[in-house]
């Protein structure tokens, strides 16, 4: 039997949650997430690539007060069009909206290859061992993975991407899990940020601080 997509109690907190039009400004643990690294052989469905929409404008009000713009470059608004993300904040810091927009046109103008969805069989006995199948099971919202053993041809951007939702297909005659994904966002394809994380991070660093 199908399971939800995502599972009562797991989603973790966003850091932004849209309520009504508005975004609100959440907690979110500051710590990196860690690498999980799935073999491209433990795949059953077919791998279909999906390019994230980029975003190359961004209107972005403050709940109250001034609303802030951003552009991508001149040549990227020519090659992918004009994509605008609007929306207000609820937030009582002025600078939020002119860094969310600037995050926004600088690291998301660019389509990011990702596969949308994954499903794992775990009946299938070439690989599906005890302790594989409890991998694939171990895996929660927001996990970081990263297919290994991948054809040569397959974009790196495809290979590494954050689960979003989870579901699970439950039969006398079938067990399945499946994935739905989201692709990294940052200054390269293979891995997020590099973000400013509270404990993790120094200041004076390389690592930049979106908004």
């Amino acid at each position: 039997m199908p399971g939800p997509l995502y599972r009562p109690g797991t989603r973790p907190a966003p850091l932004l949650r849209r309520s009504f039009g508005a975004l609100s400004v959440q907690p979110v643990s500051g710590r990196a997430p860690s690498v999980l690294a799935i073999p491209f052989s433990w795949i059953s469905s077919p791998i279909g690539r999906k390019p994230t929409i980029a975003i190359t404008k961004a209107q972005i009000g403050q709940d109250g007060g001034a609303t802030a713009y951003s552009s991508a470059t001149a040549a990227q608004v020519l090659q992918y069009g004009v994509n605008t993300a609007q929306v207000t904040l609820d937030t009582a810091c002025d600078a939020d909206p002119q860094n969310l927009a600037a995050q926004l046109t600088t690291y998301e103008a660019v389509p990011r290859p990702r596969q949308p969805t994954l499903t794992f069989d775990l009946f299938d006995l070439r690989w599906a061992t005890d302790a594989n199948a409890l991998t694939i099971l171990g895996v929660e919202l927001a996990q970081r993975i990263r297919i290994t053993e991948a054809p040569a041809s397959t974009p790196p951007g495809a290979l590494n991407f954050i689960v979003e939702g989870i579901r699970h297909v439950i039969g006398v005659e079938q067990r399945t899990v499946t994935w739905s994904t989201s692709a990294l966002i940052g200054t390269t394809t293979t891995d997020p940020g590099p973000w400013f994380r509270w404990d993790t991070s120094s200041w004076g660093g390389t690592d930049l601080r979106p908004f």
